[in-house]
Parts: C-alpha cells; structure tokens; sequence
C-alpha cells in the first residue's frame, strides 16, 4: 500500500511540474511580441537570399 502512495504522489508531483513548466504567458505584453513575431515571418525585411543562375550558362 505505502508503495503505491508513493508512486501516486510522485505521479501528482511530475504532472505539476510538466505542467506549469509548458504553461503560455498570458500577458498583454506577451501577446502583442506574438504578433510582431509573426508578422515578421510572413514579411521578412530585406532582399531575398536566393542566387540567380547566370543565363548565359546551361547546366
């Protein structure tokens, strides 16, 4: 019996570690970094890294 304690307790004790370890800010200030974090992903500044072949050459 003491065993199984034991283990139900230490089984409470991981949940609520994993859990308040994976928890979401929930701040404005969160929030609103969010957004600009992806708004920068769909509209990245600067040129594009790509390389153009050069025409002339055929491969």
């Amino acid at each position: 019996m003491g065993f199984l304690l034991i283990a139900v307790v230490g089984s409470i004790l991981g949940i609520a570690v994993v859990l308040l370890r994976n928890r979401r800010p929930n701040s404005m200030e969160h929030s609103i970094d969010e957004f600009e974090r992806n708004l920068r992903a769909l509209a990245p500044e600067g040129p594009s890294r790509r390389r153009r072949r050069p025409e002339g050459k055929a491969s």
